[in-house]
């Protein structure tokens, strides 16, 4: 197994973000960027920037996770079932059908996660916050940590570093690091900086 799904679900959020690729060629400025993918709350996407006049970093959500299918009821149609097979898909349709609490999960399930602008902030960072946390990157030993660790879990987060500079492109994807975690430390004080900082974390 490898970290296609979750590498996949963070380019869906990433598109939906409207951020930019970092990986293919350097744009002009030293960028760390975290995407925060959490299977029970909305996506947070951070980016720290050093520009020419300072740094900055960047607090975006996501109305939703991006979901790839939908919700809908069982097929009594499907070809190739059986007769009794399509009988009682046709009368569980029949009872999803009169359950609006169900109906009310599958148009949620059908709306597309869109960018929440409204709650978009952008924070000043002072240079000794940028230092304090390429340090507890140094600790971690980020730029020498394999980009990704296949895992068979489903639900809980998906935590996704990229750093953009210069000397090179580097990303680390893990999925809900301990709380002692090195990695986890340094994305968190990124969290911590943040206008998402009181977000549920796991």
């Amino acid at each position: 197994m490898n970290c296609a799904y979750e590498l996949g679900g963070a380019s869906r959020s990433l598109s939906i973000f409207q951020a930019p690729v970092l990986f293919n060629y350097y744009l002009n400025a030293d960028t760390y960027r975290f995407l925060w993918l959490r299977s029970f709350h909305r996506p947070v996407l951070l980016t720290l920037r050093q520009g020419a006049t300072g740094a900055t970093l960047r607090t975006q959500f996501l109305s939703k996770f991006p979901l790839i299918l939908h919700l809908s009821s069982p097929d009594p149609d499907e070809p190739g079932i059986s007769r009794k097979e399509a009988a009682r898909r046709a009368a569980f349709a029949k009872v999803l059908a009169a359950d609006a609490r169900w109906q009310e999960q599958v148009a949620e399930s059908k709306r597309p996660a869109v960018l929440v602008t409204a709650e978009e902030t952008t924070t000043p960072i002072l240079p000794e916050q940028w230092q304090h946390f390429e340090a507890l990157l140094n600790k971690a030993r980020f730029e020498q940590m394999a980009p990704c660790q296949p895992t068979y879990i489903i639900d809980g987060a998906s935590w996704l570093l990229e750093s953009h500079r210069s000397d090179g492109y580097h990303m680390v994807l893990r999925h809900s690091p301990s709380a002692t975690d090195a990695f986890r430390a340094a994305c968190e004080y990124l969290l911590d900086l943040s206008s998402a900082r009181r977000e549920e974390r796991y």
